[in-house]
């Protein structure tokens, strides 16, 4: 499942949090995040760079499971 990112936004939450949003092709959304304390222009465009640095982590890490894990599934009738 390679997929690439089709858009990207970044949202700021009070002074310290911002969020960055990957849309993927495939339509996934993966939401990157850092918390520095944001007081000028640089301050946010280190922020918006650790959110996108983590959301594509996160992204590669989507896409390194294997496409047959379930996750959340717990097995009954085992006896």
């Amino acid at each position: 499942m390679k997929s690439e990112i089709a858009k990207t936004e970044y949202f700021r939450l009070g002074h310290m949090t911002m969020l960055c949003l990957l849309t993927l092709e495939n339509g996934y959304e993966i939401l990157g995040s850092a918390t520095k304390r944001i007081t000028n222009d640089r301050d946010e465009e280190e922020a918006r760079g650790i959110a996108y640095q983590r959301a594509v982590y996160q992204q590669i890490e989507l896409e390194s499971l294997p496409q047959t894990r379930t996750v959340g599934v717990i097995a009954t009738n085992l006896v």
